[in-house]
């Protein structure tokens, strides 16, 4: 049998493990865990994703996740492949510009940018919601892409919206990203804009839970996100589009 001071050591030693240093400033962070989207997770992903798919995700205890209402906290649109594109991209564009087999584009802090799906998978909770002909009976996606994805790399290097101003689409939040470049088809899916709180006032806006819907088909969600929890959403959004 291990030994008192073995149990101590082993102890401190696993304690110490789980410490995270951050030198500018000084700051020690204990985190026992990691991301909860695991690597099974996503190469169950790969073999799901399709070229316009929207990617819903959340954290577990980030300080922007209590500013945020609702379970999930980010949002993006998967691209699949991106190479040789023909557009004519700002200055600010073409720097965050990226080509790649898997490809995310999505807006946070830094603006609209891209990066492969993997990087976007680094998280807690994940979901992917995809149209389909049981609510867009002459649904034609090889149709409808180009124009939603041109609309995405065109605004590669706008802003983030901090304000979450939906009336225009100079400065975009996630959500306000993603209704932009699906805004042709979206309302068919039951997203529409409605009244949050946002910090100390309510707004009229779109948040990642609004596209947890009956009308959408849920292709992907990690072990990590319980159906109860989608279940419990999904009848939020059914019963605000009664009201």
């Amino acid at each position: 049998m291990p030994s008192i001071l073995g149990s101590i050591r082993n102890g401190f030693l696993k304690f110490f493990g789980d410490l995270k240093v951050f030198p500018y400033p000084l700051f020690l962070l204990y985190d026992p865990g990691s991301y909860q989207v695991k690597g099974d997770d996503i190469r169950r992903l790969i073999g799901t994703l399709e070229p316009g798919d929207i990617m819903i995700r959340g954290y577990k205890n980030y300080l922007d996740g209590y500013f945020i209402p609702g379970f999930f906290s980010h949002a993006g649109l998967y691209l699949g492949e991106v190479k040789d594109i023909n557009l004519h991209l700002t200055e600010k564009g073409k720097e965050f510009y990226r080509e790649g087999e898997q490809m995310v584009i999505h807006s946070m802090a830094e603006g609209v940018f891209m990066e492969d799906v993997i990087n976007f998978c680094r998280c807690d909770f994940l979901i992917v919601v995809r149209r389909n002909t049981r609510t867009e009976p002459d649904l034609d996606l090889a149709k409808d892409n180009p124009a939603i994805f041109t609309k995405a790399l065109s605004s590669l290097g706008e802003g983030y919206d901090f304000k979450f101003d939906f009336s225009e689409y100079h400065n975009m939040s996630c959500t306000e990203f993603v209704y932009y470049c699906c805004e042709e088809y979206i309302g068919k899916y039951n997203v529409y804009l409605k009244k949050k709180q946002a910090l100390f006032t309510k707004i009229d806006a779109i948040i990642p839970d609004d596209f947890v819907t009956e009308e959408f088909d849920i292709v992907f969600q990690s072990k990590s996100v319980k159906q109860e929890k989608l279940d419990k959403i999904m009848a939020k959004n059914r019963a605000d589009k009664k009201s």
